[in-house]
């Protein structure tokens, strides 16, 4: 019925002409309507006064159907690629239409589906089509006049989907400003570049980028551990290139030939760039791997600010000879074959992997020594590192037991394992950017090791809550200039207690007379309530439900964000309460 309502109100719309009836796909559950749309703008070679479209509904996707548009197959529907829209060169792989659907949706649609922006699409069937329908009908002019792409418009690139045929790795290289100055210092256009495959991720790492000769790198991604660890064991082939390969508006090039085409338009030949590689090219892998560089602005009409690399496969899996690959491969260019491209790479650049959530730079950049990797300690350095610190050292001489299950970060698996070795490791693989260090180590015993960090920290925070500790700051072999905080919490995490002095300035008779108070408090408290208790004789151990400490470390790192590296006299201090929430009727509820 909803079909039925849609193809009426369609019929009705001014510049639409329904063509035919609603045609169920085969084994899925889409359907497909035709309709002819009217130009209004002057037509073009690419875009004709009439054109004809598929409305696709798919019920499998969404049961309100979601809907797609693209053009018809036959000599009407169009066959270029333009902004702002998928691959247009090919067949659907099972529809009776071509590949390249409009990007019809709204920009805010993913944020108002997760309720925070207002839905602009609607939600029933009927309504949804007819609105997808003259979204297109909007974006035939701006296509046709070619103000798709308009000067301070987001950068997009084009679909490597080619055919929905790409390969299943994923590229993952590192750019950024810092990386783009090196390139633009650098007179090579093409080189050999080392890889890392990751089989269990399906992921490729770029490691290394060499010129056509010579060994001394170009530029070296700066990874983190997990990364850097990883062995380099796939070569492939780079080359820059002056802006986006394109064919016609906006269409990655789908064949050998288009892809020479699009290099031809850069004044480039694919064949001269790649000669001088293949005399110290080693063929690791089963199938030779070009990365093609583009340098890439932030928004149209800006200045690049990096580069940007897709893979592409030059050379299909074979099993001939080595020897014999690279005149196959040489074969294969200097013919027409369709590409394949592989569709995900990412730039894994701080800035842009942890766009969603990150600290300040300056709190990025510290180094951080952590005292103590218990419940408090492991929930702020998860917190630290996966928001964008990358150098992190953890101190703490405990094993993991089982009683710590319940509110400390590590699992299962990590139990008898050094916390600050596992917690660590833990840390690592959060974040592939990220340095973390664990030292074993019961502090306020002290190792060559600890002082080294010591000595490197800009930011030390305390989460021991010891007061054997504080009594060792400032240590001799501490950075004087290094940030101290110290972070506690009160029993049954009520209480958030924080102090932040420089460490040559730490004195604990100030953070006596500060926390005395509260240290009163707390004695007042634990000989009132029940404790609970370790093994033995009687060892009463700290009440803190994790809720609470996943809640006071956050707060504790708002903290950070408001000291570390900003002009604010010193000492401060906070006592910050947990506040219990107190639901109220919804008809009650005041907004703020």
């Amino acid at each position: 019925m909803a079909l039925a309502q849609a193809r009426s109100m369609l019929a009705h719309t001014a510049g639409v002409d329904v063509l035919g009836e609603w045609r169920k796909q085969s084994k899925s559950a889409a359907w497909l309507l035709r309709l002819r749309l009217k130009l209004e703008a002057e037509p073009t070679a690419a875009v004709p006064l009439y054109s004809e479209w598929e409305v696709a509904v798919n019920f499998d996707a969404d049961e309100w159907g979601k809907v797609q548009i693209y053009p018809a197959l036959g000599p009407n529907g169009l066959t270029v690629t333009f902004q702002h829209q998928q691959f247009n060169g090919a067949r659907h792989a099972t529809w009776e239409c071509r590949s390249g659907h409009v990007c019809s949706a709204s920009w805010s649609g993913g944020l108002a589906k997760q309720r925070n922006a207002l839905p602009v699409e609607p939600t029933t069937t009927a309504e949804r089509i007819c609105w997808h329908v003259v979204r297109v009908l909007e974006w035939l002019p701006q296509a046709a006049t070619n103000i798709l792409a308009k000067p301070g418009d987001v950068y997009e690139l084009p679909d490597f989907a080619i055919g929905g045929k790409t390969l299943g790795n994923r590229l993952v290289y590192l750019e950024n400003e810092e990386s783009f100055a090196l390139w633009q210092q650098d007179t090579n256009t093409s080189g050999i570049a080392w890889l890392s495959n990751s089989p269990e991720t399906n992921t490729l790492y770029v490691r290394s980028f060499l010129p056509a000769r010579g060994k001394q790198a170009i530029y070296t991604p700066p990874w983190g551990q997990v990364v850097a660890s990883k062995k380099k064991d796939w070569q492939a082939l780079w080359i820059r290139l002056n802006e986006m390969p394109v064919v016609g508006p906006w269409q990655a090039p789908a064949t050998t030939t288009e892809l020479a085409q699009a290099l031809t338009a850069q004044g480039k030949n694919l064949a001269d760039m790649l000669e001088p590689l293949w005399k110290n090219f080693e063929l690791t892998g089963a199938q030779v791997m070009l990365l093609v560089g583009v340098p890439i602005p932030r928004k149209i009409g800006e200045d690049p600010y990096r580069y940007h690399w897709q893979a592409l496969q030059l050379f299909p899996i074979t099993k001939a000879p080595p020897k014999s690959r690279l005149a196959l491969v040489k074969a294969h260019l200097a013919s027409a074959h369709p590409l394949t491209w592989l569709q995900l790479a990412e730039n894994w650049d701080a800035a842009e992997l942890q766009n969603r959530g990150r600290l300040p730079q300056a709190l990025c950049e510290a180094k951080v020594l952590l005292l103590g990797a218990g419940a408090l300690g492991s929930n702020l350095s998860v917190q630290l590192v996966h928001m964008g610190v990358q150098h992190l050292t953890v101190v703490d001489g405990e094993k993991l037991e089982g009683g710590n299950l319940v509110r400390h970060t590590l699992g299962f698996e990590q139990l008898t394992q050094p916390k600050a070795l596992a917690l660590a490791e833990q840390l690592r693989q959060a974040n592939p950017l990220a340095h973390v260090v664990g030292i074993d180590l019961m502090l306020p015993k002290t190792s060559a090791e600890f002082e080294q960090a010591a000595s490197e920290a800009t930011l030390i925070l305390d989460a021991t809550a010891e007061d054997a500790v504080l009594r060792m700051i400032p240590l001799a072999c501490m950075n004087l200039d290094a940030l101290f905080v110290s972070c506690s919490l009160s029993l049954r995490a009520e209480q958030l207690f924080f102090y932040a002095e420089m460490a040559g300035q730490f004195e604990q008779a100030k953070f006596d007379e500060w926390y005395a108070p509260y240290r009163l408090q707390q004695n007042e408290l634990a000989e009132q309530i029940d404790l609970p208790r370790g093994i033995g004789c009687y060892n009463p151990l700290t009440p803190a439900p994790l809720n609470r400490i996943a809640g006071l470390g956050s707060v504790a790192v708002e903290l950070l964000e408001q000291v570390y590296g900003q002009p604010i006299s010193l000492p401060v201090s906070l006592s910050h309460n947990w506040r219990v929430p107190l639901l109220v009727p919804a008809t009650e509820e005041v907004f703020p």
